[in-house]
């Protein structure tokens, strides 16, 4: 049996020999929120849209399995992602990691009704995902988390289901817990069953607006678990915009809003990495093809 190194943990490789710098700044900017940055990038996805319309006649897709906007984007972020590998680091014990997996979390409503239940769900993705695995993968696990919450109405999905129980605990049993739990994961011990179903220890939380009509808006970060980035993605609003060879027409415009810990990577690494995942979505052919891993 191999054994752990030192400082490991189940979900992350400990980055000792990078800029003495970024492994010094966990200690002034103790905590997620304290280090977080946020931004927006407005983005064209007139050819993206196209891009999906003739996808979708061509594979004789219905409503239900029809490619969307927010398969797309999910596509964009693991090809990113792939390419751009500081993007899936975390901090934890005033430690930097880098991920042995790509993950990311996002929910889902039951129907779109005030009163339905929201379910969050984790995938994780890798190198050979394309646009069409993604969106095949995403399909399938949105109707399993809907057909289940319409079969079990009390029954909820991963971890979720957890608070049906948890919640039953005195509010100091419970403190306690999360305490432990807390004091746990800071030291690399937490079980990997219980990172591989907690929502946030994913590497982003993504949260999909545009299915609600609404613009995307700044998320904070969660202090427990390791989530290094929040993503929301907004309502697509028709826009004048000036194109290269001078003239106005009107586009498709979808705003992004990125809350990251900026402990993980340094500024110009974020600007790339988000540079390369708005190119992505306005030059939709990229998205299937293969990616190219990139180094730390």
């Amino acid at each position: 049996m191999e054994k752990r190194k030192r400082f490991g943990r189940s979900d992350g490789r400990y980055l000792k020999n990078i800029d003495p710098f970024m492994r010094f700044l966990p200690f002034i900017m103790k905590g997620r929120n304290e280090a977080a940055v946020y931004f927006t990038q407005e983005i064209d996805v007139t050819d993206l849209k196209e891009w999906l319309n003739r996808r979708n006649r061509e594979d004789g897709a219905d409503k239900s399995t029809a490619a969307t906007i927010f398969h797309a984007v999910m596509a964009a972020l693991v090809k990113t992602v792939v390419e751009r590998p500081q993007m899936n680091r975390f901090i934890v014990g005033r430690r930097v990691y880098q991920r042995y997996q790509f993950s990311v979390a996002f929910v889902v409503k039951s129907e779109f009704r005030d009163d339905a239940k929201e379910e969050i769900v984790i995938m994780k993705f890798d190198e050979n995902d394309t646009f069409t695995s993604v969106s095949e993968r995403i399909r399938n696990e949105v109707h399993q988390v809907r057909v289940a919450a319409k079969e079990n109405e009390d029954k909820r999905h991963g971890a979720v289901n957890w608070l049906n129980y948890l919640m039953n605990l005195p509010r100091f049993l419970l403190s306690g817990l999360v305490r432990l739990l807390t004091w746990v994961d800071y030291h690399g011990w937490l079980p990997r069953f219980v990172i591989e179903a907690d929502p946030m220890h994913s590497s982003i939380f993504m949260s999909n607006l545009a299915s609600i009509q609404v613009d995307a808006p700044y998320h904070h970060l969660y202090e427990w678990g390791t989530t290094s980035v929040f993503m929301t993605m907004g309502v697509t609003k028709k826009l004048p915009q000036v194109m290269k060879d001078g003239q106005i027409t009107i586009r498709d415009m979808m705003n992004f809003a990125f809350t990251v810990d900026e402990r993980i990577s340094d500024g110009f690494y974020y600007a790339r990495s988000i540079r390369r995942f708005k190119q992505l979505l306005e030059h939709p052919d990229q998205l299937d093809k293969p990616s190219k891993p990139g180094t730390i």
